[in-house]
């Protein structure tokens, strides 16, 4: 920004010597009577410096009347020279700051006495067609004669302001994000433990009508567990079982589900492309993202309409991603969803991938369904690009990249629930959690069911212990995040020296991806909270 205005400084000043020299060469030649003279150095020097230069020269007379209008000044604003020469500088101006500057103008004639009057000043110009564009202005003084002209030096920032804006937005929504994600992982601990207590009441507890009791908190327990993924999916924090899938057949599998969702009042076309390259992607969470968009178009079509779903290949280049900052070059599948409905202004463009950010009446909406679209398509590397428009409908482009031969579509292994359960046999377990109660609760659990468990809050304390055990486990369970540390790098160290210990990790969610890789690789469990008792119990069963 700064070179940007020294630039201008120094064209401003170039000018003004330039008008200087050509002032003293007037009055050589009226003086020696060569008119010829004046007119070739006039006409060939300072008509090369404005036609020449990457910025729009305007310059005016002490009225505001446009004397002179180079080939940028053209460019940017859509008007020809002979149509503006001569006519007021307001027609360059929204009408609301017409007033404005012919005020300034007087106020600065009668008082001012600056050769530069400012420099990197951002104001609102007005193309020839009417739509208006925010423009840098730098604007000096000099004479003619006993006349006071001005010189403006514009240039069309609408990039620039457009890539800012785009800046901040994505710089919120990270923010937003890993504040989701912190939330969340406090969350689930707090609801692992409520869940924990209701599973060993329902043990216990045989009176019919305090079981449905039970049950009922359980779910609802549950649902907020559902909010909180939807959280940890927003900000990129929730497991991604990434695998070659074809886009087209995932659409197809889908619709049926949609004509249910929708209702008969809503048309679902789809205009899917042959040949379609594969992404590598969560099927589940691609399911998602198409869900919650047409939730979200059915809202908008409260009277009916249409929803297309499309497919298309496409090869994004340089040009697109220097107006769009999250883009970049390469092979793409895009898939549009758009609808027929109301639509959204500005304002609500702006915020719409805020989490809890609706517009639907108070307990009609969480406001994390399309936060939750934004942070999968993030998480899998891709990009949104929305259209709307008031009462014509939505456009969302989806730009996901395809599958390439590096890709490793593996996912990270996870418990399976077995069937069939049995009690331990006093196996020795380490059992490392920071968070008390639940580190209490999963401790009772597991020696109920017949195991020895060595609890431990810190990462220090589990250290000690397996010294001073001379690592006489059967089994190491871990919490992930830790105030000491992190419990995957604790594992993945003691797995190369103890190839065959069974290990288990727990976490609220899926962070530092350089960690995942490992323990992807290594073949440890991941046991996501927050879980039921019977969930802990099949997960250790099944790493033992």
């Amino acid at each position: 920004m700064q070179d940007e205005e020294k630039t201008k400084e120094a064209l401003i000043e170039e000018l003004q010597a330039l008008r200087s020299q050509l002032h003293q060469r007037d009055e050589q030649a009226q003086a020696d009577g060569d008119e010829q003279a004046l007119s070739v150095g006039a006409d060939l020097r300072y008509q090369s410096a404005l036609e020449n230069v990457v910025d729009g020269i305007i310059t005016i007379d002490e009225h505001g009347h446009i004397e002179s209008f180079n080939r940028a000044a053209e460019k940017i604003f859509g008007y020809a020279a002979n149509e503006v020469v001569g006519q007021n500088i307001n027609c360059l101006m929204p009408a609301p700051y017409h007033e404005e500057h012919d005020s300034y103008l007087h106020n600065y004639l009668a008082t001012g006495n600056a050769k530069i009057i400012g420099i990197g000043r951002e104001v609102t110009g007005q193309h020839k067609d009417g739509t208006t564009f925010p423009l840098d202005l730098a604007v000096s003084e000099f004479n003619q004669g006993t006349k006071r002209m001005f010189t403006g030096i514009v240039r069309d920032i609408t990039e620039r302001k457009q890539l800012e804006a785009q800046l901040v937005q994505a710089q919120k929504m990270e923010s937003v994000g890993q504040l989701a994600g912190g939330v969340a992982h406090d969350f689930n601990n707090q609801l692992g433990i409520v869940l924990f207590d209701l599973d060993m009441m329902l043990a216990v507890r045989e009176e019919e009508e305090l079981r449905e009791d039970l049950l009922k908190i359980r779910k609802i327990i549950l649902r907020a567990a559902n909010l909180t993924r939807q959280l940890l999916l927003f900000s990129r924090r929730q497991q991604i079982e990434r695998q070659p899938l074809d886009l087209n057949g995932q659409m197809h599998e889908l619709q049926k589900m949609l004509d249910r969702l929708l209702g008969e009042c809503i048309v679902v076309e789809m205009d899917l492309e042959e040949g379609l390259w594969t992404i590598n992607a969560d099927p589940g969470n691609m399911d998602q993202v198409v869900l919650n968009l047409a939730i979200n178009s059915r809202d908008a079509m409260p009277e009916g309409g249409s929803l297309r779903l499309a497919t298309c290949n496409v090869m994004v280049d340089e040009v697109y991603c220097r107006h769009h900052s999250q883009a970049r070059p390469g092979r793409f599948v895009r898939l549009e969803v758009s609808d027929t409905g109301t639509g959204m202004d500005e304002a609500v463009r702006r915020r719409v991938f805020e989490p809890f950010f609706t517009t639907k009446e108070v307990g009609k909406g969480t406001g994390l369904g399309l936060s939750v679209v934004y942070g999968i398509v993030e998480a899998h590397e891709g990009w949104i690009q929305l259209e709307s428009t008031p009462a014509k409908g939505s456009s969302f482009s989806l730009y996901l990249p395809i599958l390439s031969q590096e890709s490793d579509a593996k996912s990270l292994p996870t418990h399976v629930p077995t069937t069939a359960r049995e009690r331990g046999r006093g196996e020795r377990l380490l059992l490392l959690e920071d968070q008390p109660d639940l580190l209490d609760r999963a401790m009772r659990v597991l020696i109920d069911q017949g195991y020895a468990v060595f609890p431990c809050a810190t990462l220090a304390e589990a250290r000690t212990l397996f010294r001073r055990e001379d690592g006489n486990f059967h089994m190491l369970i871990s919490d992930v995040a830790l105030p000491d540390g992190r419990g995957t790098e604790w594992l993945l160290d003691l797995r190369q020296k103890h190839a065959g210990l069974p290990m288990l990790l727990m976490t609220g969610y899926m962070d530092e991806k350089k960690d995942w890789t490992h323990v992807q690789a290594e073949g440890i469990p991941v046991l996501l909270k927050p879980f039921a008792v019977t969930e802990l119990l099949d997960a250790v069963q099944n790493a033992l």
